[in-house]
């Protein structure tokens, strides 16, 4: 998948809808940079989830939230496509994974699932393409449910010390339930998923920094 083994990508899989639905990674589109008013982009540099369910330019009913990290894109990047910070932190229903293809160029991501643990768990298959820092769209190829799809972008903001992440999905479980629960429990789903990368890539760089300064003072010693 992504350059290192303990880097791969985990194809943004996620999301509980009406009881018994999972939510995963949503839909296709072009990829640009982000147009904003100025008062999305104050609500974003005061640490909200924008969530938006009418995206232009798509044909499926996408959901959509967006989150600004002051973190550069590679650093964000490494978390969201690490299998080993996803599964089970980030979206804890996810209990199992493994790669059925893993290429710089795309993926295929078997995922166990575990909605509660009075329910039996399931399994999904998700194909996915990537633009390193830049972009992935997934899809699903097999398993439970009969469509998920969606995309992350991942745009450089403030010469770089910033990124924007966008994170949109679109899912059909397979049997009936109203597109705009769907859709409510998407707009749920997402800021938690959001907010969780972003403390995750604080928290990391901020482990990181301890750990140069504790080197620092033990050359100094």
């Amino acid at each position: 998948m992504y350059l290192k083994k303990h880097q791969r990508l985990v194809p943004p899989v996620t999301l509980i809808v009406a009881l018994l639905t999972v939510f995963l990674l949503s839909c296709a589109a072009a990829w640009c940079e982000s147009t904003l008013s100025a008062g999305d982009l104050q609500r974003l540099e005061a640490g909200e989830v924008l969530l938006d369910s009418d995206v232009q330019g798509s044909k499926l009913p996408l959901v959509q939230g967006k989150i600004l990290i002051k973190s550069r894109p590679d650093a964000v990047w490494s978390i969201v496509v690490n299998p080993a910070e996803v599964a089970g932190k980030i979206q804890k229903h996810i209990k199992n994974f493994r790669f059925l293809r893993d290429t710089p160029q795309d993926s295929i991501l078997d995922c166990q699932v575990e909605m509660a643990s009075f329910l039996p768990r399931f399994n999904y298959v998700v194909e996915s393409t990537y633009e390193p820092c830049k972009r992935i769209e997934f899809w699903r190829v097999g398993g439970a449910l009969r469509d998920f799809r969606g995309y992350w972008l991942f745009e450089p903001r403030d010469h770089g010390s910033k990124t924007l992440v966008t994170y949109a999905m679109y899912l059909d479980p397979g049997f009936f339930v109203p597109q705009w629960i769907i859709r409510q429990g998407l707009k749920r789903e997402l800021p938690g998923t959001l907010d969780g990368i972003r403390s995750r890539v604080v928290e990391v760089e901020v482990q990181a920094n301890t750990a140069i300064v504790h080197r620092l003072g033990k050359a100094h010693s």
